[in-house]
This record gives structure tokens, sequence and C-alpha cells, in this order.
């Protein structure tokens, strides 16, 4: 009987050790889950863009070109496409060079040290359009502050 017990005790460690972990030795990998929620980055504006749910995998960000951004008078830019229309452009400088991105059609979304984020509406988003208050939400400035808006 001891030995049986014995030999149990030894040989539960090799049988642990034969079965591989999951996802290595040719096992396929999880199915990834689709993105829950759109959020979008500015580093050089120190803001992230967060969408509401709707846009998760619908929508996607396309950095403006330098020409476009020249002709607006932004730093940085994003236009917001789902398929091949565009829902809306992102266009962010600095408070000096405000008056160009007004000029250029934009209305001021917030503003925040030093930073302004100004947004180009399309006319018809549909039911990816989002609302006054969905917009004056989705800008959220580094270190937690909110900004301010000047209508």
């Amino acid at each position: 009987m001891k030995t049986v017990v014995l030999a149990l005790l030894l040989g539960l460690p090799a049988i642990a050790a034969a079965t591989p972990p999951p996802g290595s030795h040719g096992q396929r990998a999880p199915a990834p889950e689709p993105m829950k929620r759109f959020v979008w980055r500015d580093e050089a504006a120190g803001y992230t863009f967060v969408a509401p749910p709707r846009w998760a995998g619908k929508v996607r960000a396309v950095p403006l070109e330098s020409a476009e951004l020249a002709q607006s008078g932004a730093t940085s830019g994003v236009r917001f496409m789902a398929e091949s229309k565009t829902l809306l452009v992102l266009l962010a400088t600095d408070e000096g060079r405000m008056h160009a991105l007004t000029a250029a059609g934009g209305s001021e979304l917030s503003r925040h040290g030093g930073h302004v984020v100004a947004v180009k509406m399309a006319d018809d988003g549909g039911e990816l359009a989002l609302t006054n208050e969905e917009l004056a939400s989705a800008v959220q400035w580094d270190g937690g502050g909110s900004g301010t808006v000047a209508r």
C-alpha cells in the first residue's frame, strides 16, 4: 500500500508536466474579442478622444496630411470615417493659432493648458453622429483636468 501511494505521489508531477499550457504546442489561440470602445490619442496636444460605444468597430481614425494641416492652421488633426464617409474632423493647435482654425470652418470644442481642440462636423452622420453632450464629453485632457469651451 505504501508503494502505491509513493508511486502516485511521484507520478503526479510527471503527469502535470506532460500537459502543455494553453496556447503552446500548436493549440489555437483564443479568438480575439471585438473592440468595446473607441479611443484616439493625440500625444502632441495632450488629449484623448473617447467616442461612444456605437463607434467601436465601425469608425476609423485617419490622421490628416501635412497639406491639410497647413491649410487649416492646425498642428495636429484627425478625420473620423465610417466606410468612406467623414463623420467629423478634430483639429488641435495652440491658443495663438486658434483664429486660423475658426477661419477654416472649425468650431472650438475644448481648451486646456494653452492647447485648443476644434471640430468640423459632417452634415449627416446618421446613427453614428454625436450629440452635443457626447461631443462635449469626448475630449479628455491629460492630468484629468477638464477643458473649457467658449462658444
